[in-house]
C-alpha cells in the first residue's frame, strides 16, 4: 500500500440468496394466489412471522422474504429489513404478511405503527405497499386494505432545505411488545422498585386483614414446646407443623385424628398435690400464730409437686376436620405457557445441578448447602415448580456462603427465607411483565409465606434486605432473560429449517407465472389492486432474478 494513500475503503456486492421455494398446486396467476400460499406457510409456524412478497408491475409474485420470525406474540421487524428485498428484487410493489399463532386478528398499535411507516418508506421507493394481512387460525385473516385502513395519508415531501429535519437511527419495531432487553439499567431497576413496593403492600395488607387475626386466634391455641421437646418432635416426625394432643385436637379445632396414626411421644408435665402440715402464719404480719399457751398454731396445705409424663401428640397432617385459618400460603395450581423454554432458562441461568425428588419432609424444595445442588419435590404443577425453583436458586445465590461467616453475623432463617420468596415473587413478576403470555402470579404465596417468616407487622427483615432483594433480582432477571433470547433465536432456526425441510419433500410442481394483468372472479381486496397502482408507476426490469415464491 502506498504511504501517500493509507486509506482504503472496500467494494461489497450485495446479492440475493435463493432458497427452497413454496410450492402450489395451482399456477400463481394473481397475487390472490400468492396470498393463499404464504397464508399456508405462515400457519406452519408456532410463534409470530413477518415476511413481505415482492410484486412486478403486473401484481403477479416475484419472491417472498421471511423478515423475521419472534415469539409467540411479538415479532421484530425493522423497516431496514423489509425494505432489503424490495430493493434487490426491482419490486413494482409489495405486499406484507404476519401471523398471530392466538388467533386473535385485532391489529395491535405496533401492527399499525408499522404498516403505517412501511406505507410512507414504500411510496417514497416508488413500490407502494398494497396491504398489510395478518393471518389467523384456519381461513381467518384480516386486511388492513379490507379495512379501509390503507392507502395510510399523504406523504408531504420539504420544499426548502430548511424543512428537512435529520432524526436519529430508528428504533426497531417490535408487533406487540418488547422484551425487557430494551430497557435501560435505569427503567429495570425502577420496574424492580415498584415490583417490591407492591410486595411490601400486599404483606401489609396480610397483617391487616381477619384472616390473619383468626390465624393468631387459633395459633395461640398451640403450645409453645420446650427445647427439648421440639428435639423429640423432629427426630419422629420430621415434617411436623402444628402438633396437640387427641383431645385438645377435638376440642378445640374441630378435628380427630386419622384411624391408624402413630402418636408422637413428648415429656409434659404432670405436677401432683400432696397435703402438708405447717405453722398457720399470721396474714398480716407472716410470723407464726401463737395459742393461748404460746404454742405454734398448725394447719394442713395442698403443695404441688412437680413431675412429668410421657405425653402423646399428633400432627395436623394425621388429623382431618375442619380447616385450620391460614394467611394465604396455599400451593399454587395451573400449567405456565411456553414452560419448557422457560425452565431451560432456569437451568442455564443456575450454576449447581437441579433435580427432582420426592422430599419426604413435605417441603418443596432445598438447596444442599454442601453438595451445592438444588432438590424440587417431583409432581407439582409448573406454576409452583418455577416459583420454587426460583426461590432456591435466590437462597443459592445470596445464602450460599452464610454458615463461613461469624456467628453474629449470620442471617436469621427469617431474614432468608423473607430475602429468597421476594427474589422470587420480583423475578416472576418483572419476567410476566415482558412476556405476558407467562402470567407467573406468585402474589397468593408470596405474600403469605413472607408474612409468616416476618417477625411481625412491621416486617423488619422485609424493608432491612431490600436494597439486597432489588439487586439479586436484576441480576438474576437480566440473565434468564439473555437465555430465552438464546433459546429463542434457536427455536427460530429450527423452525425455519423444518419448513425448508418440509417444502423440499414435497412433489415438485412447476409454478408458471403469467406476465399479464391478473383476472379475478370474486370481488376481493386484490381484484382491484391493480387499477389503483399509481398510474406514474414504470414498469421495472427484473433481469437475471428468480422467479420463484
Amino acid at each position: 500500500m502506498s504511504s501517500r494513500r493509507p486509506y482504503k475503503l472496500d467494494r461489497v456486492a450485495i446479492r440475493m440468496v435463493k432458497e427452497p421455494p413454496l410450492y402450489s398446486s395451482e399456477p400463481l396467476r394473481s397475487p390472490e394466489a400468492a396470498v393463499k400460499v404464504i397464508a399456508d406457510m405462515l400457519r406452519q409456524y408456532d410463534r409470530e412471522a413477518f415476511c413481505i412478497v415482492n410484486l412486478r408491475n403486473d401484481l403477479s409474485p416475484i419472491n417472498m422474504n421471511i423478515v423475521s420470525t419472534g415469539t409467540l406474540n411479538a415479532s421484530l421487524a425493522h423497516p431496514r429489513e423489509i425494505l432489503k428485498s424490495a430493493v434487490l428484487s426491482n419490486a413494482s410493489a409489495t405486499m406484507l404478511f404476519h401471523n398471530h399463532p392466538s388467533g386473535n386478528l385485532t391489529p395491535s398499535q405496533e401492527d399499525i405503527e408499522i404498516t403505517d411507516r412501511m406505507s410512507k418508506l414504500f411510496a417514497m421507493a416508488e413500490m407502494p405497499l398494497l396491504d398489510h394481512i395478518i393471518i389467523g387460525n384456519g381461513d381467518q385473516y384480516y386486511s388492513f386494505k379490507e379495512n379501509s385502513i390503507m392507502p395510510i395519508g399523504t406523504q408531504m415531501f420539504a420544499r426548502d432545505p430548511a424543512e428537512i429535519k435529520f432524526e436519529n437511527v430508528a428504533e426497531p419495531v417490535v408487533s406487540e411488545k418488547r422484551g425487557s432487553y430494551h430497557m435501560t439499567p435505569e427503567q429495570r431497576q425502577e420496574k424492580i422498585k415498584q415490583i417490591t413496593d407492591k410486595l411490601e403492600q400486599g404483606v401489609h395488607q396480610i397483617f391487616e386483614s381477619d384472616n390473619y387475626r383468626a390465624y393468631l386466634s387459633t395459633m395461640a391455641k398451640f403450645h409453645s414446646y420446650s427445647l427439648n421437646n421440639t428435639i423429640l418432635i423432629a427426630m419422629q416426625k420430621p415434617g411436623a407443623t402444628l402438633v396437640a394432643g387427641y383431645t385438645a385436637w377435638q376440642k378445640d379445632h374441630n378435628r380427630h385424628v386419622k384411624k391408624g396414626e402413630k402418636g408422637i411421644q413428648i415429656i409434659a408435665p404432670s405436677p401432683y398435690k400432696v397435703k402438708q402440715e405447717r405453722d398457720a402464719l399470721d396474714p398480716k404480719t407472716g410470723k407464726p400464730q401463737m395459742d393461748a399457751q404460746g404454742n405454734p398454731l398448725k394447719e394442713i396445705i395442698e403443695v404441688e409437686r412437680p413431675a412429668f409424663k410421657v405425653a402423646t401428640v399428633f400432627d395436623i397432617s394425621q388429623t382431618e376436620g375442619k380447616e385450620l385459618p391460614s394467611i394465604g400460603v396455599n400451593e399454587l395450581s395451573g400449567g405456565v405457557e411456553g414452560y419448557d423454554a422457560l425452565f431451560d432458562a432456569l437451568k442455564a441461568t443456575c450454576p449447581v445441578p437441579i433435580a427432582f425428588e420426592d422430599i419426604p419432609s413435605g417441603a418443596k424444595g432445598y438447596y444442599h448447602t454442601e453438595d451445592h445442588r438444588i432438590a424440587l419435590q417431583e409432581g407439582m404443577s409448573q406454576m409452583q415448580t418455577v416459583k420454587t425453583l426460583i426461590h432456591e436458586m435466590s437462597h443459592e445465590r445470596m445464602h450460599s456462603h452464610e454458615k463461613e461467616k461469624p456467628v453474629e453475623e449470620r442471617l436469621s432463617r427469617r431474614s432468608m427465607e423473607v430475602e429468597a420468596e421476594s427474589v422470587a415473587f420480583v423475578v416472576g413478576t418483572a419476567l410476566s411483565a415482558e412476556h405476558p403470555e407467562l402470567k407467573l402470579d406468585f402474589s397468593d404465596y408470596s405474600f403469605g409465606y413472607i408474612a409468616g417468616w416476618s417477625s411481625g407487622k412491621e416486617t423488619a427483615e422485609l424493608k432491612a434486605s431490600l436494597g439486597r432483594i432489588q439487586a439479586t433480582a436484576s441480576e438474576m432477571i437480566s440473565e434468564i432473560e439473555g437465555h430465552l433470547q438464546e433459546l429463542q433465536k434457536s427455536e427460530q432456526l429450527q423452525a425455519v429449517d423444518g419448513i425448508d425441510q418440509k417444502a423440499a419433500a414435497m412433489e415438485p410442481v412447476k409454478l408458471s407465472v403469467v406476465a399479464e394483468p391478473s383476472v379475478i372472479d370474486k370481488p376481493s381486496i386484490l381484484a382491484n389492486l391493480h387499477k389503483e397502482m399509481p398510474k406514474t408507476q414504470k414498469p421495472a426490469v427484473s433481469k437475471g432474478k428468480e422467479e420463484c415464491l
